[in-house]
């Protein structure tokens, strides 16, 4: 069994609901696929030179599906705009890098949601990782 799979309709339309309120100079081509295994939400990572060229797509949104019942649709919102916020492109050459965000957030963030719910959508995420870490423990004991 893989622990990766196709993302649905409905994540992809989730995420470009997002994506598509944020401003950005060029175009960007996402390839999307969940991952069962991943401790976050989401996660956006550039794609090699390489697979780029392959696939015809520059940034890799890795999901896990099993989350996205977890969260309420603000938290949800917030942990896609902070992995939207880390892509910056140098608007000279095209360029496409992921940035590390300036705090655990970013501060556009905090100021649009409050620092409360901002820290009650990371510790909901850190406190699943943690059941389910414990679920195992327990399993294995």
């Amino acid at each position: 069994m893989s622990k990766f799979y196709e993302v649905s309709q409905d994540t992809q339309d989730t995420f470009f609901k997002v994506f598509n309120k944020k401003s950005f100079p060029l175009a960007i081509k996402f390839q999307f696929i969940g991952c069962e295994s991943q401790k976050t939400l989401m996660k956006i990572s550039k794609l090699s030179d390489q697979f780029s060229f392959l696939m015809d797509k520059e940034l890799l949104v890795s999901v896990n599906e099993d989350l996205m019942s977890v969260f309420d649709d603000e938290s949800i919102t917030i942990l896609i705009e902070q992995e939207i916020d880390k892509i910056s492109i140098d608007t000279q050459s095209g360029k496409i890098k992921m940035i590390k965000p300036d705090l655990t957030t970013f501060s556009s963030l905090i100021t649009k949601y409050g620092v409360d719910k901002v820290a009650k959508a990371n510790q909901v995420e850190e406190l699943y990782q943690q059941q389910v870490k414990d679920g195992k423990e327990e399993f294995i004991a």
